[in-house]
C-alpha cells in the first residue's frame, strides 16, 4: 500500500517562517525529518538555477545506493557544480560526472571555493575570495610526488606529495610566511573535506614534518639593535631604534612608536580612530582585529606623549572622533607610507636612497641594501613583544598585547623559551654567589678547625 505525501509550502501563512529546505536533500518515506540520516530510504535531490528545477533521486541517477548523509551532501555538492558549470546531462542517466575516488584536486578546490565559508577571524562566515582563489590555482600547479597536485585525487594526495609540493614552492623563492600561507589551505582542504565526506583520511598527519617545518619557518628573529657604548661610557653608536626615528617623518615617527609600545599590526594602527583612544586606553574593534575580537591596550607613558602632541589638527583643535589617529595632518585616513619607511630604513643605515627615474622606485642597488638591512614594519611588533617578555610581564599579558588567540603562538613568536631559560640562569648565577660566599665561610671554618686539631696533637699529653 503507497501513501501519498502533499508537499508543504515553501512559506506556511500561519507563522510566515520558511521551512527547512535541507540543503536539497530530502527523504520521500513515511519517517520523521529527525531519523533521516538513519532510515534506509534514499535521498533525494532538489535544485533549482537558472528557472530550471532538478529533482532527482540520487541512487537512479548516480547509479548506485547512496547510504550516508555525509555521502548524499558530497554528492549533492558535485550536482551543483555540475548544474552550475553546464555540464549535468538533460537525461536522467548515469552521471558522467566524477566519483569521490575519481574528483581531482581542481574539482575539490571549485566545490570548497563555492561552499566552504572563512572560519576564522574578523571575517569569518564571509566568502572565499580572489586571494584564497589565486592561492588555490598555483597549488594545482605544483607538482606532487606523481605529478601536478590538480589532476590527482584528491583521495589518492598523500603527505609526501604535499611536501614535495610545498618544498617546491620554497625552492621557487616563496617566503616563509607565504610557505604558511599554503600549508594552511592545505591544512583547511583537507579539514574540510573529511568533515563533508570528500575524504576518508587527514592528508596531514599529527606529527607532520610539515608541521614542524611550518613552526621553524614561521619564526623571525629580527632585532633593533642596541645602541654601542665605548669603554669610557660614552655612546658610539646610536641604537637603530633611535636612527630610524631620525630619518623618519613625523607621522612615520608615530607609527614607530605606536608599533612598538603597542605591539599591534600594521593594518590595526591604520584604522585607529580617536574615538577608541582614552585616557589609559585603546579599544580595538573586533573588526580591526585579526582575531574577530574586542581587544583593549594599556597606553605606555612614551605612548601617550605621543598621542598628546598628535590630537591637535593644524588649526590648534582637538581632532573629530571620527578622525584617525594616524592618519594625514587632518585626521583623513591614508595609506601607509610605504615611501618614507623605505627611505627611513636606508638612511638610518647610513646609505642614501636611489630612486629610478619616472618610476617611483629604488634602484636594484638601493633594494639590495634594504634586503641586507632585513627590517620590515612587522619586526616593530615583534621587538615591542620582546621588550615586554625581557621586562618581566607574564607570557600570558604579553598575549593579550600581541592579540594572540593561542598562548603557544606567542611562545613560539617570542621565542619565549630561550628568554625564560636565560632568566632562570640569570637567578642561577645570583643564587650561586650567595652559596659560593656562604662555601667560602665554612671551608675556612673547617680548615681553622683543623689547624687547630695539628696543634693539640703536638703538645704533650697530661696525665
Amino acid at each position: 500500500m503507497s501513501v501519498a505525501f502533499s508537499r508543504r509550502p515553501h512559506d506556511t501563512s500561519e507563522t510566515g517562517k520558511k521551512r527547512q529546505t535541507n540543503d536539497g536533500l530530502h527523504k520521500r518515506c513515511g519517517c520523521p525529518r529527525r531519523v533521516w540520516a538513519k532510515c534506509p530510504h534514499p535521498w533525494h535531490f532538489n535544485f533549482s538555477w537558472n528557472g530550471t528545477h532538478y529533482r532527482h533521486s540520487l541512487n537512479k541517477l548516480l547509479g548506485r545506493k547512496i547510504t550516508s548523509k555525509t555521502e548524499a551532501a558530497a554528492e549533492a555538492d558535485l550536482l551543483r557544480a555540475a548544474i552550475r558549470g553546464g555540464t549535468f546531462p538533460s537525461t536522467a542517466a548515469v552521471m558522467p560526472l566524477p566519483s569521490l575516488e575519481q574528483l581531482t584536486l581542481a574539482e575539490f578546490g571549485d566545490i570548497f571555493m563555492q561552499h566552504c565559508p572563512k572560519r576564522r577571524g574578523k571575517h569569518r562566515g564571509e566568502a572565499r575570495g580572489e586571494d584564497d582563489r589565486a592561492k588555490l590555482s598555483r597549488l594545482r600547479q605544483l607538482r606532487g610526488t606523481r605529478g601536478p597536485l590538480g589532476v590527482m585525487p584528491i583521495r589518492a594526495i598523500t603527505e609526501a606529495d604535499l611536501e614535495a609540493a610545498l618544498h617546491a614552492l620554497t625552492a621557487a623563492g616563496a617566503s616563509a610566511s607565504t610557505f604558511n600561507k599554503y600549508l594552511q589551505l592545505c591544512q583547511s582542504l583537507s579539514k574540510w573535506g573529511q568533515k563533508k565526506g570528500y575524504l576518508t583520511s587527514a592528508w596531514l598527519t599529527v606529527d607532520s614534518d610539515l608541521r614542524r617545518a611550518d613552526e621553524r619557518q614561521g619564526q623571525r628573529h629580527r632585532r633593533l639593535a642596541p645602541a654601542v657604548i665605548g669603554d669610557d661610557g660614552r655612546v658610539r653608536t646610536l641604537s637603530e631604534e633611535q636612527r630610524l626615528l631620525a630619518a623618519a617623518s613625523p607621522r612615520l615617527q608615530r607609527l614607530i612608536i605606536g608599533a612598538i609600545e603597542t605591539c599591534c599590526r600594521e593594518d590595526e594602527l591604520m584604522q585607529l580612530q580617536w574615538r577608541h583612544v582614552s585616557v589609559d586606553w585603546i579599544q580595538f574593534p573586533a573588526s580591526h582585529t585579526k582575531t574577530g575580537e574586542l581587544r583593549e591596550i594599556p597606553i605606555s607613558t612614551r605612548l601617550r606623549a605621543v598621542l598628546e602632541m598628535a590630537r591637535l589638527d593644524p588649526a590648534g583643535r582637538e581632532h573629530a572622533p571620527e578622525a584617525f589617529v594616524f592618519g594625514n595632518e587632518v585626521g583623513e585616513h591614508a595609506p601607509f607610507p610605504k615611501k618614507s619607511w623605505e627611505t627611513a630604513r636606508l638612511r638610518a643605515h647610513g646609505v642614501t636612497p636611489q630612486w629610478e627615474p619616472g618610476k617611483g622606485r629604488l634602484t636594484a642597488a638601493s633594494r639590495a641594501h634594504l634586503a641586507a638591512i632585513n627590517l620590515t614594519f612587522h619586526d616593530l611588533r615583534h621587538e615591542g613583544g620582546s621588550r615586554l617578555l625581557e621586562a618581566g610581564w607574564p607570557l600570558h599579558h604579553v598575549r593579550d598585547m600581541l592579540g594572540h588567540a593561542d598562548i603557544s603562538t606567542t611562545s613560539r613568536y617570542l621565542n619565549a623559551e630561550r628568554y625564560g631559560l636565560r632568566e632562570s640562569m640569570r637567578r642561577s648565577d645570583e643564587a650561586r654567589k650567595v652559596c659560593t660566599t656562604v662555601t667560602h665561610s665554612a671551608v675556612e671554618t673547617v680548615d681553622g678547625a683543623a689547624d687547630e686539631a695539628e696543634l693539640d696533637d703536638q703538645k704533650p699529653l697530661i696525665n
